[in-house]
């Protein structure tokens, strides 16, 4: 797993963006990014939701063949060198961890093969305005199950 995780500047602004858009409700996409060295993580990208993505107050489900065309897209223009490495979504409140559904879909993620890791990362972003906070946890199946929240830097 990851102890840190850069964060670049573009995606704290594209984050605050798709979460103005959705006031209230959560929202959500993928992260991209690549391992800056074997303990760092540079997340590069926040996606979108995409045009079908459902958004309520306490729950969020994604537009899954809109965000695979975005990621083959921006994958295939960096010649391989950024991928998939986790999710984003909002949380409409302070002092918000990873629910137990979120905690399941990291760990299945983690297993899966066809993801580009074995320790996809997952933001939140705790927005209850005039506040809002981003907080990153790490997910990791082997050699046990865990998460653990990552020191965050945003460069």
């Amino acid at each position: 797993m990851f102890e840190r995780v850069i964060i670049d500047p573009a995606v704290r602004a594209a984050v605050a963006g798709h979460t103005r858009s959705s006031p209230g409700k959560e929202t959500g996409g993928i992260l991209i990014g690549r391992a800056a060295s074997p303990t760092t993580l540079s997340v590069t990208r926040a996606s979108p939701p995409g045009p079908r993505a459902r958004h309520r107050r306490l729950s969020f489900s994604r537009d899954t063949r809109f965000l695979q065309r975005y990621l083959d897209d921006i994958h295939a223009r960096s010649h391989g060198e950024v991928d998939y490495v986790g999710e984003w979504h909002v949380h409409p409140a302070l002092d918000a961890p990873p629910s137990l559904v979120d905690r399941r879909s990291l760990w299945r993620i983690a297993r899966r093969a066809n993801y580009a890791t074995t320790n996809p990362v997952l933001m939140i972003v705790e927005d209850a305005p005039p506040e809002r906070r981003i907080r990153i946890y790490g997910f990791a199946v082997e050699p046990k199950r865990i998460w653990a929240e990552l020191d965050v830097t945003i460069d």
